[in-house]
């Protein structure tokens, strides 16, 4: 294969050999490789970020809605859990007739536009190279970990429980419906044994 149409999977591959060979993320190098050379789909390139799963989706800037399917398409991996983070990518639609000996130092060297996701927020697209996408990566990495996820989620579950102590407390009536509801019933009543008082009159009966 010299030149041609390549699909955007050898893109993204390559990006992703190009990141690893930098240090920036950590892939299974040989797997990437002989992806290309046998010219095979690889539906996802997932690869290892400090720790964290991170997607590289990619779309050729030569059609209408390629900006619009990729930031949708990354949007998703991230949301459904298959990626911590997630790597839009624009490449330009010079890269389709490059010579293939030539394209992994054109992406090398290339400033794309970049998008990243991530559960922390989205940075919307930029233009840069390799260190500059490294640079993206490092500030939403630091993003998950300075904005705690956790912590967001534990402060919108106390406000749930709030709102729902005051509904309770406005129309105390809804306990009994969300009793009901979960097959709560009462609490079963416990019985009274009376004792004999010294003095009464039951305790002089009783002496007679």
């Amino acid at each position: 294969m010299t030149t041609g149409r390549y699909r955007e999977e050898v893109f993204n591959v390559l990006l992703a050999l190009a990141l690893h060979e930098r240090g920036v993320i950590s892939a299974p190098e040989q797997s990437l490789r002989q992806a290309v050379q046998q010219n095979r789909v690889v539906p996802d390139v997932l690869v290892v970020y400090q720790g964290l799963r991170t997607i590289i989706e990619g779309k050729v800037d030569d059609h209408r809605d390629a900006r619009d399917a990729v930031i949708q398409q990354t949007r998703e991996r991230v949301e459904k859990g298959i990626a911590h983070i997630g790597v839009a990518v624009l490449y330009p639609k010079e890269f389709r007739s490059i010579p293939f000996a030539e394209l992994q130092d054109a992406v090398r060297s290339a400033r794309l536009q970049i998008a990243v996701f991530s559960e922390a927020g989205e940075m919307g697209w930029s233009e840069g190279g390799l260190d500059y996408l490294a640079e993206l990566l490092g500030r939403t990495y630091h993003q998950l970990v300075e904005e705690d996820v956790v912590t967001r989620a534990v402060q919108s579950l106390d406000q749930g429980v709030t709102e729902f102590a005051q509904t309770v407390y406005v129309t105390p009536a809804s306990i009994a419906r969300a009793a009901s509801i979960l097959g709560i019933g009462e609490a079963p009543r416990r019985k009274r044994q009376s004792q004999a008082v010294p003095g009464s009159a039951r305790d002089e009966e009783e002496e007679d």
